[in-house]
């Protein structure tokens, strides 16, 4: 009796296992399909920039003589753009990488203006301006963060606001002021 319990909730474990299979076995080959159908957004056309070409894509490169960290923005152009009244204005990121001056990595983050949106009383500003340029701010010896300084313009009005930013040697972003 007891070998024929056990033999048969064994073949239900089994039967229940083997349909879990064929389920995800089946949903797995449909992706693929439904990846395909699906069109990638249009690149904007004609949008200008409020960044000068030989500044995007160039290493700045930061060293505090008191600290074992050297810190590299680089400010590139994103994909997507903000609307002006003469036209589009395509939108920057600036990639942050810290390394220790052994060469040692010690974090690799992309900064785009929606990061200033979760620390931000205000949205605004934020959702109307142009990432324009991010500079280094040195600290003290004793602190163990990164500050940057990131200037959003507005294409309307041409008003620049400054927003500090400060981030933990993670690359967690700490608090924006």
């Amino acid at each position: 009796m007891k070998k024929s319990v056990l033999t048969l909730s064994l073949m239900a474990v089994l039967a229940a296992c083997g349909r879990s299979e064929t389920a995800q076995t089946d949903s797995a080959s449909t992706t693929p399909a439904d990846s395909v159908t699906a069109a990638a957004p249009a690149k904007p056309e004609n949008c200008k920039s409020v960044v000068e070409p030989a500044k995007l894509g160039k290493a700045d490169e930061y060293q505090e003589s008191g600290k074992d960290l050297k810190v590299t923005l680089t400010l590139n152009q994103a994909d997507n753009t903000t609307p002006g009244p003469d036209g589009c204005y395509f939108n920057n990121l600036v990639d942050v990488t810290a390394t220790r001056k052994s060469g040692k990595p010690v974090f690799r983050r992309t900064l785009i203006k929606e990061d200033l949106g979760y620390f931000s009383e205000s949205d605004a500003v934020i959702e109307k301006g142009v990432l324009q340029s991010v500079q280094y701010k040195p600290t003290f010896n004793s602190q163990k963060y990164v500050s940057l300084t990131m200037r959003l313009r507005d294409p309307e009005t041409a008003q620049t606001t400054d927003f500090t930013v400060y981030m933990n040697y993670n690359g967690e972003i700490l608090r924006v002021k």
